[in-house]
């Protein structure tokens, strides 16, 4: 007891003192945080009205005089001013002075600098060579009786040390205020800023609402803005984070007390409670003999764990042994069942390991069906004997847990489907892909009604495995009988019937009754289709798709076994095959489709089809795929007649803002896309790159020998404005179009004119 309490209350000490060292760590954070916020903010301001001072020429024009008022320089100049305003809240006013006649151009337009309200600031920064932000100060607009506060930052003009003018920025401290705002709490914490004279900045002098004064609370940070000279002052708040954890605390040392009085009375109550029954045990564990080989000098509490382990762990041994056992043994009588041997014992043996959960013996004969699924792209361990019954070995082990889990999630969802359904079911695997379902049923509701509910809960698991699952299957159902000796021929008609999946589909019910009987079709006369088809095929008549058609068709309808189906189409590949080969002019452009990884791969894809529609699609598509080279490689008419014919139109109409490879393809009758790759493999180059290539060869020869203007050149050759013009101008000549005119009339530039 006195431990526990010690423990407790220097946790509330460790707690108390960490809560306060995060929260000093965690103020110093946000002060930092704000720091950098403002310097970046300041810097922006100042990084961008700089950029737009060395960027834009009519600056230089201004303070070489050449801008007077009025003119067009100067008002491209003022809204450049108002443009960086506009773009940062921060700003407050940008002016600039040249020094040439004491001129000021603000946002309002030109003035004499000695009119200006904030000359005197215009006369110490000329004075001054200091490159920081000014301590704040007084900004009154003409015209306003109320003054405004603003920190300023000026520029000597030329960057970077010119002496004709200079670029003063103001900054509004109110704007800056309710940035910072956002940034803090004062219900917790206070923020104070001062500047390098010792101003406040936030909050104002004035008072800001809501703000936290230095002498409301417990002073936690200082830190100093070496890039704006700034001292940032934070800590908390006086009487609300510190007060809330020695709350906390009582609360705890509460808690404990109250858990210690508990353990007192607890412990006192279960010693009373059990101290009788441990001592009789004791007593009679001291009476029992020791066993030969084991220690004496365990205590009674060990032997009594002992001898407990001991038995769990047999019964668990024993257990997990019958259970494989009783399984091995459901499995073997699962086959016999199936292939019909061992019947005169299949009786007793089926009522002693009952696989059926609540068989009844009523007085009428059950009835028994057999449903085999076959499974689809599905991969499971295989055991030794290439069965997957989900207790095969793997070298993965959590793979093979992964893949038995599965393989028992199908069995189970299979058996619970059939209890639905009112019959009792058992399933086991009998190969890697297939699963053999015998369902039993005490009582009948005749032959027809009893198929058509086996047809449905089929159709019921399809879907549930496809949804769920992701699994394609096809089910096969074999006929009803009440002998157990006939459940083979059961079997036999379900396996009989998945020989079917391609014709009937993946997904598709197969009964026994829907199987073609003794109707075997000849495959040979199978062949006069297959020569039609590659007749016309090698003919390069498109009737070829028909004739395809009608021989997938011919075998959905003649209900061919799978691989007779196979052998159909195998004989269809080869023929084909031989008949390209044959045709020695293209048959080395044809050579990739039959040989190599290409044609190994489409012959697997039709192989393994999931069903003859896929397998129809697959062979149109590589048929159709072949054919078009098979008709390009051997055609004898040249497209470069049409790539000419385009070329010319285009060098005549190319002043037509509306021609493009929609224009071209109504013109020439192509597709845009076949005209885009004609240009691609003639000239190298997208059609969109040879237009503008022509229009600003044609626009070069203008600018040179002619005095039109540039928006009369640029309707010239097929632009609807100077605009795009000339930013496409640029972006190929890499000049502007008066740049270009200027160069050219002017050849003794060299320089200038040789870069060009």
């Amino acid at each position: 007891m006195l431990t526990v309490s010690i423990l407790i209350f220097l946790s509330f000490l460790i707690v108390n003192e960490i809560s306060r060292n995060e929260t000093s760590k965690a103020n110093r954070i946000t002060t930092g945080f704000v720091m950098d916020s403002v310097e970046n903010s300041l810097t922006k301001v100042e990084m961008d009205v700089l950029n737009e001072a060395e960027t834009n020429k009519s600056y230089s024009t201004f303070l070489n005089g050449q801008a007077q008022s009025g003119s067009m320089m100067l008002y491209e100049l003022v809204g450049s001013l108002r443009t960086l305003k506009d773009n940062h809240e921060l700003v407050h006013s940008i002016y600039i002075y040249r020094t040439k006649d004491h001129k000021v151009l603000t946002m309002s337009g030109l003035q004499d600098a000695s009119a200006f309200v904030d000359y005197p600031y215009i006369e110490q920064a000329l004075r001054s060579e200091d490159r920081q932000w000014s301590p704040v100060r007084e900004w009154k607009e003409p015209g306003k009786h109320t003054s405004e506060r603003v920190i300023s930052m000026h520029k000597r003009l030329p960057l970077p040390f010119g002496g004709q003018g200079l670029l003063v920025i103001n900054i509004g401290v109110y704007p800056l205020e309710q940035m910072i705002a956002q940034m803090t709490n004062p219900a917790v914490s206070y923020l104070v800023i001062h500047d390098g004279s010792g101003q406040a900045i936030y909050p104002a002098a004035s008072g800001t609402k809501d703000a936290v004064k230095a002498e409301d609370g417990q002073q936690l940070t200082q830190l100093l803005s070496p890039r704006l000279g700034w001292s940032f002052d934070s800590g908390i708040r006086a009487g609300q984070l510190f007060e809330w954890v020695s709350v906390i605390s009582y609360v705890w040392i509460a808690v404990g007390l109250a858990v210690v009085i508990l353990a007192v009375v607890y412990i006192i109550y279960v010693t009373r409670r059990n101290y009788r029954p441990i001592q009789l045990m004791m007593q009679r564990i001291q009476q029992l003999p020791g066993r030969p080989g084991e220690e004496n000098n365990k205590d009674e509490l060990w032997m009594i764990d002992h001898a407990l382990q001991s038995l769990i762990r047999q019964t668990v041994d024993y257990e997990q042994q019958e259970h494989a056992n009783i399984l091995i043994r459901r499995r073997q009588l699962f086959l016999d069942l199936m292939e019909g041997t061992a019947a005169e014992t299949v009786e007793f043996r089926l009522d002693h390991l009952s696989p059926f959960a609540d068989a009844g013996k009523g007085e009428a004969s059950p009835i028994y069906t057999v449903m085999v699924v076959e499974l689809h792209d599905l991969d499971l361990p295989q055991t030794a004997d290439g069965k997957s019954t989900g207790s095969g070995h793997s070298e993965e082990h959590g793979d093979e847990d992964e893949d038995q889990r599965l393989s028992l999630s199908l069995l189970g969802v299979i058996q619970e489907l059939a209890a639905t359904y009112g019959w009792q079911g058992w399933a086991e695997w009998m190969s890697r892909e297939r699963i053999s379902i015998l369902l039993r049923k005490e009582e009948g509701d005749g032959e027809g009604l009893l198929g058509a509910k086996l047809q449905e809960m089929a159709q019921t698991g399809c879907e549930w495995l496809q949804g769920h699952l992701g699994v394609q299957l096809t089910i096969g159902i074999g006929g009803q009988t009440h002998e157990l000796e006939h459940i083979q021929d059961s079997y036999r008609a379900a396996v009989s019937a998945l020989r079917y999946r391609l014709t009937l589909g993946v997904r598709d019910i197969v009964t026994s009754d829907q199987v073609p009987r003794a109707s075997e079709i000849p495959l040979y006369s199978y062949l006069p289709l297959i020569s039609e088809t590659i007749r016309s095929f090698r003919l390069a008549n498109h009737d070829w798709r028909i004739q395809l058609e009608g021989l997938f068709g011919a075998m959905e309808t003649d209900k061919l076994k799978d691989g007779d189906i196979l052998t159909v189409v195998r004989w269809l590949q080869e023929l084909l095959e031989r008949e390209m080969r044959e045709m020695k002019d293209v048959s080395g452009a044809l050579d990739r489709y039959f040989n190599g990884a290409e044609g190994q791969r489409w012959k697997t894809e039709v192989e393994t089809a999931s069903s003859l529609a896929m397998m129809h699609t697959l062979m149109l598509e590589h048929m159709t795929t072949v054919y078009r080279t098979y008709v390009a490689a051997s055609e004898t008419k040249s497209y470069r007649a049409m790539v000419s014919e385009m070329k010319q139109y285009i060098e005549e109409h190319y002043t037509n803002p509306d021609l493009s490879l929609n224009h071209l393809s109504e013109r020439f009758d192509v597709s845009p896309k076949y005209a885009s790759h004609l240009f691609k493999t003639e000239f190298d180059m997208k059609f969109v790159d040879f237009l503008t290539r022509l229009r600003m060869n044609h626009a070069q020869q203008m600018l040179c020998n002619t005095t039109e203007t540039v928006q009369h050149i640029a309707t010239q050759v097929g632009y609807a404005n100077s605009i795009t013009f000339g930013r496409v101008f640029k972006r190929v000549v890499g000049v502007t179009p008066g740049d270009y005119r200027k160069l050219r009339l002017k050849p003794e530039d060299s320089l200038a004119g040789g870069a060009l």
